[in-house]
């Protein structure tokens, strides 16, 4: 059993964009889920007549899903801020419509002193929806 999110993030919890943890294999990588659906701040507005989950919202779904990867595999950074500090190469595949549950995969790259990579992907069942490289770092709180 996992943590949720809600108890690891330093988030909101309206910003919590990661709804749970589905596999972790310490300092490697991360399953989690996001549920989308129509309870979604975004949902009435983007767009209204054809809702479909904005990129950015997604490209921090990853993001959170990697600080849940380095919150919860390295005890050091505990005392740290995780943020955002770059996406490489984004690319959506194909629209995310509500309702779904799309899984994201996150895998640790590398570390240069405070600065961390990662490959992301996200999927619906088998299919995959979207992938990029985030770039985060650790920062002091």
């Amino acid at each position: 059993m996992f943590p949720s999110p809600h108890e690891v993030l330093p988030h909101g919890k309206d910003f919590i964009l990661v709804d749970g943890i589905l596999q972790l294999e310490k300092g490697k990588s991360i399953i989690t889920y996001k549920d989308v659906s129509e309870k979604d701040f975004w949902y009435k507005d983007h767009f209204p007549s054809n809702p479909i989950m904005p990129g950015v919202i997604l490209i921090e779904s990853m993001a959170q899903s990697c600080a849940l990867l380095v919150l919860l595999s390295f005890e050091e950074l505990k005392n740290k801020a995780f943020v955002l500090a770059g996406v490489k190469e984004a690319r959506f595949k194909k629209p995310i419509i509500p309702p779904t549950r799309i899984l994201i995969r996150s895998e640790f790259e590398s570390r240069k002193m405070n600065i961390w990579f990662f490959k992301c992907k996200a999927f619906q069942g088998e299919e995959e929806l979207a992938y990029t490289q985030i770039i985060a770092a650790d920062i002091k709180k």
